[in-house]
């Protein structure tokens, strides 16, 4: 990516295809009045409103104090899509809450930013007990067991849903870093799932930098070769992607997530669990795969690995107790016995007990036969003498 803005194959900007032909810089008069916020003070945003006049749009606006830099990166994302193959841009446009416009005010570049609302079918209808409610999903609800999301009333995705849902979502990963752009964000919050759909849809793509940003903390999602305070690249997002695709397609939360996919058996995706352990142990952050490579194998394709493998680092200790791997123990061999004795329980423990008692030498015989000789010999000193 440069600094200029990219244009579509035939040298004019592509039509964006969610359908409002808004300019990509856009005064805040200009959007019409603004909805009462549906989210407030969440990361870069002060406040997420709808558009009342144009339904399904929203305004993201962000914290005071952004400088002209980021005006440029704003207007960086929005053209990207222009670069891409067809099929690829309407991937993104579809997967994701891509930003339409930024909105600047005199003085200020990026006042924020116009994106789209998630389409509907990414709320469901969630059941507890005698109440339920409708929202969006996120895509945590995957790394969860199949009972547990069936016993809040959603369909039961299977390994089948779980692994288309992780296709839509590496291939989003695999476009953005074709792209260029460090998303850093990964983790539950950030993607929405849809269950009947078996799609996701990211969210605060917004926020994506070329090559390197600050990284965003998130509990649990610590890169462990990324030093604290070190800005997030592209190494960043290949190890928080495997970790949200190991978490989503073997239903675990914990450290049991590696040995998850340590132990899977899926048959139709040789590869999946070699890519995966790699983005998450590799001892070499950038020996870590690509995006395209999980997604490539995810899609039932070979691990092209570089030779030799990459290092990797110890598996961690997973909270629960993992069954035990053992080398084929050789079958028990038969007791000796002749055709005519038949070997009973009794004849088995007698030959315990007699390998159980404590085995006398020949020095012991010897030492008897010696007190014996001494006692004869006493007998006929003492007759002798009377």
């Amino acid at each position: 990516m440069t600094d200029s803005d990219p244009v579509a194959r035939d040298g004019a900007p592509a039509v964006d295809p969610r359908g409002w032909a808004l300019p990509r810089t856009v005064a805040l008069a200009d959007i019409g009045p603004l909805a009462d916020p549906i989210s407030e003070h969440n990361g870069q945003a002060i406040a997420v409103r709808p558009l009342t006049s144009h339904p399904g749009w929203l305004a993201k606006l962000y914290r005071p104090g952004l400088r002209q830099e980021d005006g440029r990166r704003i207007d960086l994302l929005i053209s990207a899509p222009d670069t891409l193959p067809a099929a690829e841009r309407a991937a993104l446009y579809a997967g994701t809450c891509w930003p339409a416009a930024r909105i600047h005010e005199p003085g200020n570049p990026a006042v924020g930013c116009v994106i789209p609302m998630a389409p509907e079918q990414y709320r469901s209808e969630l059941r507890r007990g005698k109440f339920s409610e409708r929202r969006f999903l996120e895509i945590d609800w995957l790394a969860k067991s199949d009972e547990s999301i069936r016993g809040v009333g959603l369909p039961c995705p299977g390994f089948s849903g779980r692994l288309t849902a992780c296709r839509r979502l590496t291939e989003l990963a695999a476009i953005l870093e074709g792209l260029g752009l460090v998303y850093s964000d990964w983790s539950f919050s950030n993607a929405f799932w849809s269950p009947e759909g078996r799609s996701v849809y990211l969210i605060d793509v917004d926020g994506c930098q070329p090559k390197k940003m600050p990284d965003i903390h998130q509990p649990n999602w610590a890169d462990p070769l990324t030093p604290p305070g070190a800005d997030a690249d592209q190494y960043t997002d290949r190890y928080r992607l495997a970790l949200l695709v190991a978490k989503c397609l073997t239903g675990r939360r914990d450290a049991s997530t590696y040995h998850g996919v340590a132990a899977s058996a899926w048959l139709n995706q040789p590869a999946v669990s070699e890519v995966l352990l790699d983005m998450l142990l590799a001892a070499d952050r950038e020996r870590r795969p690509a995006a395209a490579q999980l997604n490539q194998a995810l899609n039932n394709g070979p691990y092209l690995r570089a030779v030799p493998r990459p290092t990797r680092l110890p598996m961690p200790q997973s909270s629960l107790v993992q069954p035990t791997v053992t080398s084929p123990q050789p079958a028990p061999q038969p007791v000796p016995k002749s055709p005519d004795v038949t070997v009973t329980a009794a004849d088995r423990i007698g030959a315990v007990e007699e390998k159980q008692k404590p085995k006398t030498g020949s020095s012991t015989q010897w030492t008897w036969v010696l007190a014996l000789v001494l006692v004869v010999v006493l007998v006929i000193v003492i007759t002798s003498n009377h």
